[in-house]
């Protein structure tokens, strides 16, 4: 027995002040995230991204996650917001400005209305969603803040 107990390191790495994976940063939930988005799309046994509304649900949680992350995933992040708000939020399209609001409730009804065949489609539409919700304010801003608060408890604070 005493051999045993001497065979263990004297300091084993545990569960230290809530971080119940480790050292984890926004990267860390975000990479994997994409994977499972991706996953799921192109027909997982596992990740069952099947309908409408899980893609585009799954694109505004992976979007906010990407904003988050920074760096290059921001800047694809960005792009898609980009994007929308130039076709969509163009006063030539409407006649007046929609505004970030107005673009993110035509992005969902983008993702909703249609029926589908291919789920890409909602999934872009819910990546780009993501992405504008924070900037639009507003309900769109309470549902982007409520994931990031999330994303905070779970993530260690990086250097």
């Amino acid at each position: 027995m005493h051999a045993l107990l001497a065979a263990v390191p004297a300091a084993v790495p545990g569960i230290d002040r809530g971080k119940i994976l480790g050292t984890i940063y926004v990267v860390g939930i975000a990479a994997p995230a994409t994977i499972c988005f991706i996953a799921g799309l192109r027909g997982s046994d596992t990740i069952k991204i099947d309908n409408k509304k899980k893609a585009m649900w799954w694109g505004i949680v992976v979007g906010n996650l990407w904003v988050a992350a920074g760096g290059t995933l921001a800047d694809v992040a960005n792009g898609l917001g980009d994007v929308s708000k130039g076709v969509l939020g163009g006063s030539e399209l409407w006649g007046s400005a929609p505004g970030l609001g107005g673009v993110g409730l035509i992005l969902v009804a983008c993702a909703w209305a249609p029926k589908w065949k291919r789920m890409v489609w909602p999934a872009m539409f819910g990546l780009s969603t993501g992405v504008l919700m924070a900037e639009a304010g507003g309900l769109w801003g309470v549902v982007a803040n409520i994931i990031r608060m999330l994303l905070a408890v779970v993530v260690t604070k990086g250097t």
